[in-house]
């Protein structure tokens, strides 16, 4: 993935017993960076969630006071000839718990 990229959010779940803001499986979003963490964890900075939050990186065990990032397994890009039908029968597959 790379900035400027189309994703799809296929898990909104609570990972780590931190609640997850502001994404909703099955969602389009814009990446907006891609970067790793010094633990070799990578996030997703996304254009519609630009915002600072007290963030978590479980890897490193670390929070910090930075933009909104997200696990970059949390999303799935998109092929840009997928339609909507075809991108949410792709999530369902992938997380049974989307409706």
């Amino acid at each position: 993935m790379k900035p400027g990229d189309k994703v799809v959010c296929i898990n909104d779940n609570n990972w780590y017993a931190v609640p997850v803001r502001s994404i909703c499986a099955g969602l389009i979003y814009t990446v907006k960076d891609v970067f790793t963490c010094d633990c070799g964890n990578v996030y997703l900075h996304l254009m519609e969630v630009d915002k600072y939050y007290k963030m978590w990186c479980p890897g490193c065990d670390k929070t910090s006071f930075t933009k909104m990032f997200f696990h970059i397994e949390r999303f799935r890009l998109i092929d840009q000839q997928e339609n909507h039908e075809e991108i949410f029968d792709k999530i369902k597959v992938l997380n049974p718990i989307v409706n």
